[in-house]
């Protein structure tokens, strides 16, 4: 796992600087205090004002460290938005959406949005563009909220007045108002910091932009850093809201956006870290008169052949791109629910594995015997029988033999940008073979331990159906039929399920909040699986089936024995406590 350099004489300055800030604020009585405030020197008053100049200036100092270190990556940025419309029973629901997944790219003067291409989406006629409302969003709007004020961000622009203490997680910060000066060349921001109180990292900042310049992003937001390596605190999540008008008693959401920000070590992405592992057979290294196992190999895996099959290849090249976590616990949790699919139905196939797709669109598809899911589709997914049933109907393709052939993966024989990978990559099933995997997919799910439980898939199928056409870029598959006009379709005609969803019963919780279940380590890609607790909501409100919700990561530090690739602890509750609801 690569490591950061450990800036000695930067960790010498910063100490000799708390230290300073310590001594000056020993005896102050603070202007404002949380209270545990009593605990640590407050930053207030005229003898202490040095203390706190000192955590201004060393907050500019490591802001403009972290965007000379952020030149260094081009992380992966991706942002999903929902526009909102009023509901009488819920107050707000989604009424359209739109997506964005770029890489970010810092070396120039400016942050420069490298798009991936989606060439289903380009399929549009030039008559539809033409005569569609224009997209009020731009996904630098969104990325440029990384940083509270990109290269100006300083005393010169801005005034900083200490508001108190606040711990965050197992952090505990400085809170500092932000505003810029009236001679601050139109610089925009406007809003509050967290100052982490050991390396002086800005951890979260929220407000809003105004100046004209800044335009394009007016939203208010609310950023968040994670520790992922050494003393740098790293972008990692941004939750955006707009109101149609400035008076919040009127609740007239505008809309709401989730970005996430991760693949900042692609570096030393992949499993295997090559796509191709050649076997030894040569005569010099075994006996000539004993009988070695590797010479019953077929010549398939022989010298100069591979140990990898065309699916692995497929699934490293993901993972290199950084849209596929690490193989981990979450695939095991998944594979764990596949082999009850399996022994239940006495099926005897060897190889099946599951993996996990980083980006948010609900997508579910397979490469061979690898059952691809997207870690959006596994944050609202409600419980494990409703997982069971989408992992049976991938299964159902590779029982049934469907194959997408391989001309899916042939464009691995030539290099070509991750960001033309959805153009080369086609895992999508015609429509009579869905409908093959939909009514195989119910046989095995009626024979497996989850077929009491047929009616809470069927809450989520009808769930999926309410929403499908205000979420579309949601439902589309990137790599695969879209999700809902395909996957799980006829398996609920053909479970003549009763039409039963309620969207303001309190007791049905038919789909998660985007979000929920899956926690994403930005600097390696690895996920984990969240643990939720069955806490029943005090109002239709709060379901917020397939919605977005706001960002609260429980931050901590990375001790001095943890790598960046820490993060991942091992999974040991039970799978139905990870998806109890």
């Amino acid at each position: 796992m690569f490591a950061l350099r450990t800036f000695s004489w930067l960790s010498r300055t910063l100490f000799e600087l708390f230290v300073v800030g310590l001594v000056a604020g020993q005896n102050a009585t603070p202007a404002a205090q949380s209270p545990d405030s009593a605990q640590s020197p407050p930053f207030v008053s005229a003898r202490n004002s040095v203390a706190f100049d000192v955590l201004v200036d060393s907050a500019i100092r490591q802001e403009r460290r972290l965007t000379d270190l952020m030149r260094n990556f081009k992380p992966i940025v991706e942002t999903y938005i929902q526009e909102e419309k009023p509901d009488s029973d819920l107050g707000t629901s989604p009424k359209d959406d739109a997506y964005f997944l770029s890489r970010l790219d810092l070396t120039g003067n400016a942050p420069v949005i490298l798009a991936f291409a989606d060439p289903e989406r380009s399929k549009e006629s030039w008559e539809k563009r033409l005569f569609k409302n224009a997209q009020p969003f731009a996904a630098v709007g969104f990325a440029q909220a990384l940083f509270p004020d990109l290269g100006h961000f300083d005393r010169h622009n801005y005034t900083f007045e200490f508001v108190g203490w606040e711990v965050l997680g197992e952090v505990r910060c400085g809170v500092v108002d932000v505003k810029p000066r009236e001679n601050s060349e139109s610089r925009g921001f406007v809003g509050r910091i967290w100052v982490e109180d050991k390396d002086f990292n800005i951890v979260r900042f929220t407000g809003r932009y105004t100046s004209n310049a800044f335009s394009q992003r007016a939203f208010h937001f609310d950023s968040w850093r994670l520790n992922t390596s050494g003393i740098m605190w790293m972008p990692a999540y941004i939750y955006t809201q707009e109101s149609i008008s400035e008076d919040p008693a009127r609740h007239d959401l505008w809309f709401k956006a989730q970005t996430r920000i991760w693949g900042y070590d692609l570096e030393h992405a992949g499993d295997h870290r090559e796509f191709a592992k050649p076997l030894t057979d040569a005569a010099v290294w075994v006996d000539p008169k004993r009988h070695e196992a590797s010479q019953d190999l077929s010549p398939e895996y022989t010298l100069g052949k591979t140990t990898y099959t065309p699916e692995d290849d497929v699934v490293e090249r993901l993972q290199v791109a950084g849209l596929m976590a690490p193989d981990g616990e979450v695939d095991h949790i998944l594979q764990t629910v596949t082999k009850n699919l399996l022994f239940t139905n006495n099926l005897a196939i060897a190889g099946v594995r599951c993996r996990v797709l980083l980006t948010t669109p609900l997508e579910s598809f397979v490469v061979g015997r690898t059952i691809i899911l997207s870690r959006g589709l596994l944050d609202v997914l409600p419980d494990e029988a409703t997982l069971a049933a989408v992992l049976a109907h991938e299964l159902a393709h590779i029982v049934l033999h469907h194959s997408v052939g391989d001309a899916s993966w042939s464009g691995l024989t030539l290099p070509f940008s991750d960001l033309e990978i959805f153009a080369h990559f086609n895992f999508r099933f015609d429509p009579a073979e869905e409908a093959d995997a939909d009514k195989k997919g119910l046989e095995l799910f009626l024979k497996s331990p989850y077929k009491g439980q047929l009616a809470n898939a069927g809450l989520f199928l009808e769930a999926l159906e309410a929403r499908s056409r205000q979420l579309p870029n949601l439902l589309h598959g990137r790599f695969s039929n879209d999700f809902g006009s395909s996957h799980l379709v006829r398996m609920q005609a053909l479970a003549h399920f009763p039409k039963h969803l309620q969207m303001d019963r309190l007791d049905q919780i038919s789909a998660l909040p985007l979000g929920s279940r899956i926690r994403v380590d930005p600097w390696s890609d690895r996920i984990e699986m969240l643990k939720i607790q069955p806490v029943r909501p005090l109002s239709a409100s709060e379901k917020m089936p397939f919605e977005v919700s706001p960002f609260f990561p429980y931050l901590k530090r990375l001790d001095g024995h943890e790598t960046a690739q820490a993060g991942n602890p091992a999974v040991t509750e039970s799978i139905e406590s990870r998806f109890q609801r």
